[in-house]
């Protein structure tokens, strides 16, 4: 019962991620720039970018409360 209660609260403290493996995003903060990319991997609360300049495997991770969605 405490297992399920547990697993039931760490759900509840979890926040949604309002992005989608695939769209195209705006990531922006000082420490890794400003990248437009789409988005590759979630892991909450992280968002993985791949960018057009990237080589092959490698991914920028943001904050999901530092993306945005293109103008």
């Amino acid at each position: 019962m405490s297992r399920l209660l547990s697993n039931s609260v760490s759900l509840v403290r979890t926040p949604r991620i309002p992005f989608r493996v695939g769209e195209v995003l705006i990531g922006d903060d000082p420490f890794n720039g400003r990248h437009l990319g789409t988005v590759a991997v979630i892991d909450t609360p992280f968002v993985g970018l791949r960018t057009a300049g990237n080589s092959p495997g490698h991914v920028v991770f943001y904050d999901y409360r530092q993306l945005r969605y293109p103008e």
